[in-house]
């Protein structure tokens, strides 16, 4: 049988639910005037629209006041339901099921400080109640009660939306869009310059001019794709000199794949100037890559841009490439007494009648081109023509300090 004291704690929480729920209706928002002579007033402005204030027009329960604009230091907002929490909490039992109840009242009326301070009081007497640790956002992390917001920020994470980001990350998404952002608008304009190029007079003119004078990294991509759809050797050439001026990796890449692979020649030379001017570390490094190209027109042209350069980790790959092996394809005649053999390194050749099946065959090239960068790059009075293993023993012993000994004791 229940004991008289828990039936009166009982019946409170019951009378103090049954207030609460008949309490939970919406009600009026009021407001507290903090007078600057230290006093307060409470309740409701019947002016909030007025602009610029001069008065404020106050409803109270004892009837309507108008305060001067200099009179009142400070307005603050008070609910109604904090009114009516203050009421009902000298009324609530102080136990478990009393804290419940006011915890769910002041959810009910949008009162989430009130809320969390409720649900507090009952972890302080029940420390692992699940009710209580799931509606104040607790969850159980290697056995212990956490909040994820608390330990997420705690382990230098940010609410980014709906998602935890570190800000270094987030910073780098705000670049990352912005940068965007420009490379869309320099779309736009250097399409416009384009469109003033094939007006020609004044307006080309002017487009030349301002393409000259870009030098936004953000700009380079949008160059890149107007050449590549570029047809007209002349504009091509002035995108060309633009990019010199757009100093990005991109931007390098661009012009040494123009510099080694353009069919014209003007636009090669262009372009090598444009790597000249730069730094130009990832341009060598591809260039070097072309000197095992199967196509020995790309070797040679790709030594060419390297010689310019002079960079000195091209020397070792200039030697190796002094002479390269490509395979061409033979076709030979069967008729009696005729034979015919084309060398084509792309693979090409035609097929006439009576003719074998092709035949690969492999050929070692001389490439000039080569021993002509290799000469620029070193800028010695030496030629060792294309004896790489001449060219490579001349460069140790140049390399070797003449005071080196290397006999062993």
């Amino acid at each position: 049988m229940p004991s008289q004291s828990h039936l009166k704690s009982l019946c409170k929480s019951l009378i103090i639910a049954a207030m609460i729920g008949a309490g939970s209706c919406a009600v009026a928002q009021a407001e507290i005037f903090h007078l600057t002579s230290g006093g307060t007033i409470e309740g409701t402005l019947l002016n909030p629209d007025e602009s610029p204030r001069s008065t404020y027009q106050v409803q109270t329960d004892s009837g309507t006041l108008i305060l001067g604009r200099t009179t009142v230091r400070e307005v603050v907002a008070f609910s109604a339901q904090l009114k009516q929490y203050e009421q009902f909490l000298p009324r609530m039992p102080d136990t478990i099921e009393g804290q419940f109840q006011m915890a769910k009242w002041c959810d009910q009326n949008n009162l989430p400080e009130k809320r969390d301070y409720h649900y507090n009081e009952i972890l302080k007497r029940e420390p692992d109640n699940l009710e209580a640790r799931k509606a104040l956002g607790y969850e159980r992390f290697q056995n212990k009660w956490i909040i994820r917001d608390d330990w997420m920020r705690k382990q230098g994470y940010v609410r980014d939306g709906g998602r935890w980001r570190f800000p270094q990350d987030i910073k780098m998404t705000e670049n990352d869009r912005s940068i965007e952002d420009q490379q869309v608008e320099w779309r736009k304009q250097v399409r416009i310059w384009r469109s003033w190029l094939k007006r020609g007079g004044d307006k080309a003119q002017e487009a030349a001019q301002e393409l000259r004078k870009v030098t936004d990294p953000n700009a380079g991509l949008a160059v890149i794709e107007l050449l590549e759809d570029e047809t007209h050797p002349a504009v091509r050439e002035l995108l060309v000199e633009a990019l010199s001026n757009i100093k990005t990796p991109q931007t390098t890449m661009a012009l040494v794949q123009l510099a080694a692979n353009d069919p014209n020649d003007s636009l090669r030379d262009r372009a090598t100037i444009g790597l000249e001017q730069r730094d130009n570390q990832v341009a060598v490094s591809y260039l070097i890559g072309q000197l095992k190209s199967s196509d020995n027109t790309v070797v040679n042209r790709a030594a060419i841009v390297l010689g310019r350069l002079k960079h000195p980790a091209s020397i070792l790959p200039l030697m190796d490439a002094l002479v390269t092996t490509h395979k061409f394809q033979v076709t030979r005649g069967t008729q009696p007494g005729r034979t015919n053999a084309a060398f084509d390194s792309t693979g090409g050749g035609g097929m006439s009648f009576g003719q074998e099946k092709p035949k690969i065959i492999e050929q070692d090239l001389k490439n000039q081109g080569v021993r002509v960068a290799l000469k620029q790059v070193l800028e010695e009075e030496v030629d060792y023509q294309f004896d790489e293993m001449a060219w490579k023993t001349w460069y140790a012993n140049k390399k070797m300090p003449l005071n080196v000994d290397l006999r062993r004791d």
